[in-house]
């Protein structure tokens, strides 16, 4: 059986992207493999692939694990956007109105022009129980900080970015996203739960309809058993058969429910899928806060595309806060958010 040609230029694909040499023509691939990849394929380390020993169709073996390759990176896009505006004054309004902090007393120390990063991320989920239910969510998020960045996701399309060709992306990306990324993934649950709320509530739904049925089911074949027991035809062992089916009725009724729960369960699963990053014109506000007798010197982010100060980061719980509370700890002091400052 010839093999799709299509897929032959894909397997290509998939092999010089993981350090492969892939040579093919109308019928088949050649192909050196690294040993790491030939092992994830399960494939000679030197390969014809796409002839009658070894056919490249759709719905083969070989196929899934090209794709199972392909897709275990995210593809990432790297741009960057030219702002037609920075702010330059009246940022002292901006504290009580974008960031909020509830002690200590603030002061803007000075302004500076800087350029930094924030990522797009989009994660896909999929709920499965008695149905299947799947989409998209995206999240934005300051790099550095890890800040949630409200609404950046539909923001960034407004202004044409430019985007960069492999190869020619910039050094100026950071290279620590161990906040940025656990933060978007904490976001991206909770916006797909949302998603998936009418979803949940079918699936209980369903779940104590069943289950009301499947009792009364059970109570009215049990008292029909009891009442048959008064039958003058019924021999003894007949009537000791069906008292003990009528004293075994509740485990089977609690193992039917049971099988119903798992039927209905609801198995969410949530990976990324694909990251946009930019590198943006920012301005830096250098403000300095003093609480009781400590002084701390922290910058906040005026953000062209929101016209807002960036929101920051919880730094006990590191979740996302627009409501600032400093809290003293071992002669210092620290900012965390509401929840983190009432414990």
């Amino acid at each position: 059986m010839d093999s799709v040609p299509e897929l032959l230029s894909f397997a290509a694909q998939v092999f010089e992207k993981h350090g492969g040499i892939a040579e093919r023509d109308d019928n088949h691939v050649m192909a050196l493999l690294p040993p790491g990849l030939a092992h994830s394929l399960d494939l000679p380390e030197e390969v014809r692939l796409g002839e009658e020993a070894m056919p490249l169709l759709y719905g083969s073996p070989v196929l899934d694990r090209l794709i199972q390759v392909a897709t275990e990176e995210i593809p990432l896009v790297f741009g960057r956007i030219e702002v037609p505006y920075l702010k330059k004054a009246g940022f002292d309004q901006l504290i009580g109105q974008d960031i909020v902090f509830t002690n200590g007393q603030v002061r803007v120390t000075g302004r500076a022009e800087a350029r930094t990063s924030y990522m797009v991320l989009t994660c896909r989920y999929v709920a499965l129980s008695d149905e299947r239910k799947e989409g998209l969510v995206e999240v934005g998020t300051h790099e550095s900080t890890g800040a949630i960045i409200e609404d950046f996701e539909t923001l960034w399309p407004e202004f044409r970015p430019e985007f960069y060709t492999p190869g020619k992306v910039p050094p100026h990306f950071s290279i620590h996203l161990e906040k940025a990324i656990p933060n978007a993934m904490r976001k991206a649950r909770v916006l797909a739960e949302e998603k998936l709320t009418d979803f949940i509530k079918s699936m209980r739904r369903r779940l104590r309809r069943d289950v009301k049925n499947t009792r009364e089911y059970y109570d009215a074949l049990r008292k029909e058993m009891e009442a048959s027991l008064s039958h003058h035809n019924l021999s003894e062992a007949q009537r000791d058969e069906r008292i003990a089916k009528i004293e075994d009725l509740p485990r089977e009724m609690a193992q039917k429910i049971e099988d119903l729960q798992q039927k209905y369960k609801i198995q969410v699963r949530l990976r990324p899928c694909a990251a946009l990053r930019f590198l943006i014109d920012v301005v830096h506000i250098m403000v300095e806060i003093r609480f009781r007798k400590h002084t701390r010197t922290i910058h906040l982010i005026w953000n062209p595309l929101s016209r807002r100060l960036d929101p920051l980061v919880c730094e006990r719980c590191y979740e996302t806060t627009r409501s600032v509370h400093a809290h003293e700890e071992d002669s210092r002091f620290r900012l965390l958010c509401a929840s983190c400052a009432q414990k």
